[in-house]
């Protein structure tokens, strides 16, 4: 990755997004660490990638949800870095429930948190990457959008979509320099799987996953940075599946 460019990762005080906030310091980068709730987690995370790296890390406090919230993210950041060149919609929430249970609200709130969001960080970040000619956007989907999954309908449906919208804005932004990819995960290591699943559904899922383990948040991030690099610039449009072989 080309050093000294500018990064947005939401929802990157925890989890995969922490991950890929630090993966893309360690590259050379600048990053802004977006959160909604987690003050102190992001701020750890800020504290991590100051000592890699000082003056390389940006905590804004920002609802991707909102429209308003996130103009005044992207204008905090180039107010600080002055520049933006990549963006990763990782933000999302996860509400395993079956079809029966899901109310048009719980629809709305999955829609609006893992897929509108993503619309409107990508609406409001455009403008500015094609005014230099250069920009990545990396949304972080689901192996649930393309096989349906095992967490509700609505999720599958949100982040099939974000894989959709991948492709749509791929096609129309690659003539300015601009490449859209989503990355995949299946069952990736995080406290929020672990806590779900507990520790005896942790040990059945691993024995159904042919490498034999859960994916890590670090192997996420390695390859956003790679998608988010100079030496990416011929893959766009893509769904790029993490998941150790599960189906």
């Amino acid at each position: 990755m080309s050093e000294g460019r500018i990064a947005i990762v939401t929802g990157s005080s925890r989890g995969i997004g922490r991950a890929i906030a630090l993966a893309i310091v360690g590259a050379g980068c600048r990053v802004v660490v977006n959160y909604r709730e987690s003050r102190e987690a992001a701020l750890a995370v800020q504290r991590e990638a100051q000592k890699r790296v000082s003056g390389s890390c940006l905590v804004i406090k920002a609802d991707v949800t909102r429209e308003a919230e996130i103009e005044a993210m992207i204008d905090e950041t180039l107010r600080h870095f002055g520049r933006l060149d990549i963006l990763v919609n990782n933000a999302g929430i996860s509400d395993p429930c079956g079809f029966l249970e899901v109310d048009l609200a719980r629809w709305s709130r999955m829609m609006e948190a893992n897929l509108t969001s993503a619309f409107l960080c990508c609406r409001a970040v455009l403008p500015h990457m094609v005014k230099q000619e250069w920009g990545r956007i990396i949304n972080i989907s689901s192996t649930s959008g393309l096989t349906g999954g095992t967490s509700g309908a609505h999720y599958a449906a949100a982040k099939g979509g974000m894989i959709a919208m991948t492709k749509a804005l791929a096609s129309e932004f690659a003539p300015k320099g601009i490449t859209v990819n989503a990355i995949v995960p299946s069952k990736i290591d995080t406290g929020m799987l672990r806590s779900a699943l507990g520790t005896g559904g942790t040990d059945a899922l691993i024995r159904r996953i042919p490498v034999g383990r859960l994916g890590t948040a670090e192997e996420i991030a390695g390859l956003a940075v790679y998608l988010a690099s100079e030496q990416a610039g011929y893959i766009t449009g893509e769904a790029i599946v993490a998941s150790g072989g599960y189906r």
